[in-house]
């Protein structure tokens, strides 16, 4: 399946996980983030965000490999929206780096997440991230049992057995409608010693394609389609794609407001992939709101004392009621 996604580029996020294999029956996961802006700037808070990266964060966590129980989390916040200044009062999305290591000790469900870094409190990045990590860890530590792949011999140099990658891509096709494309990949592959090719490495291969049209604010699904296929070793050439059919077209008139990814969830249980893939579209559809349309821009350049872009109030620690995002913009009236 080909996308193709007409319009002017705004938005990628993209999402990443890798899971190794560590001595003791551990499980090593790090997962990055990235918002790649694509055109033009927003005035935002106390700053003047232009075009490029502007957010970029990690994690570097240790699971069980069995119960997958967290034994140790850790934040790596490179680029963060903003940094403490005069202006913000002292405040930064850094001050929320720590939060997650309250979660060690036991099995994090969706639930643990926000009550710990989502919300007026958190950080709704950390929040998608720290999602796709556990989703991508079960799911990962599950086809490892499953392809019943065991240890090598000499000692392991490649320990990395699953990567997963989710690049979200917007366009704006014309005022008030997005074509929004999402590939998800799923790389499994055989730890092993370190004068073992790449190639000799590899596993399986699955990918998923999912291709919508978007209207309006929040968002409706107008438009959406999907396929998928997995490649093996043997008969790698001949791998079809298979569509995705159902749940996608149930999918159709759905609006993406609050309360869309319990809906998803619900929806998209059965199917682990689509479900974690579609769950991190309304935290990418986010980010590619900033970038249009541009009425809203036009405004706050000739309005004065126009804030710009607003978070919404308490959605995560910088936009929370009484800080100094909001003290900043209640002084200006």
């Amino acid at each position: 399946m080909q996308l193709a996604l007409d319009g002017h580029p705004i938005h990628t996020r993209a999402l990443s996980v890798s899971l190794s294999q560590l001595d003791g029956g551990k499980l090593g996961a790090v997962g990055e983030l990235l918002d790649l802006r694509k055109r033009g700037f927003t005035p935002v808070g106390t700053e003047l965000q232009g075009a490029g990266v502007i957010h970029q964060m990690g994690l570097d966590a240790v699971l069980d490999a069995e119960t997958l129980v967290l034994e140790r989390i850790a934040e790596r916040l490179s680029v963060v929206a903003f940094e403490a200044s005069a202006a913000t009062l002292g405040e930064s999305c850094r001050d929320v780096e720590g939060r997650l290591a309250a979660l060690v000790g036991r099995r994090v469900d969706e639930r643990d997440l926000r009550d710990t870094v989502g919300g007026a409190l958190g950080c709704s990045h950390i929040l998608a991230l720290a999602q796709f990590l556990l989703a991508s860890a079960a799911w990962g530590a599950g086809e490892h049992r499953a392809a019943a792949i065991g240890p090598s011999s000499p000692p392991l140099v490649h320990r990395r057995f699953f990567r997963r990658d989710l690049i979200v891509d917007g366009t704006e096709v014309e005022a008030g409608t997005l074509t929004v494309g999402l590939q998800l990949s799923d790389l499994l592959s055989v730890p092993a010693a370190a004068t073992v090719t790449p190639a000799e490495r590899f596993a399986v291969h699955a990918e998923l394609r999912v291709q919508m049209a978007l209207q309006g604010w929040p968002a409706t699904i107008t438009q959406i389609r999907g396929a998928r296929r997995r490649r093996e070793r043997t008969g790698f050439a001949e791998a079809p794609w298979t569509d995705c059919g159902e749940p996608l077209a149930g999918l159709r008139g759905m609006t993406l407001g609050k309360g869309a990814n319990q809906e998803l969830t619900r929806r998209l249980d059965a199917d682990p992939p689509l479900r974690d893939a579609l769950r991190m579209l309304m935290p990418a559809l986010i980010q590619c709101r900033a970038s249009f349309p541009d009425k809203w821009l036009n405004a706050a350049a000739t309005a004065p004392g126009h804030p710009g872009l607003i978070g919404m109030a308490d959605s995560c620690y910088m936009w929370r009621r009484g800080g100094a995002l909001e003290q900043g913009r209640s002084s200006r009236g």
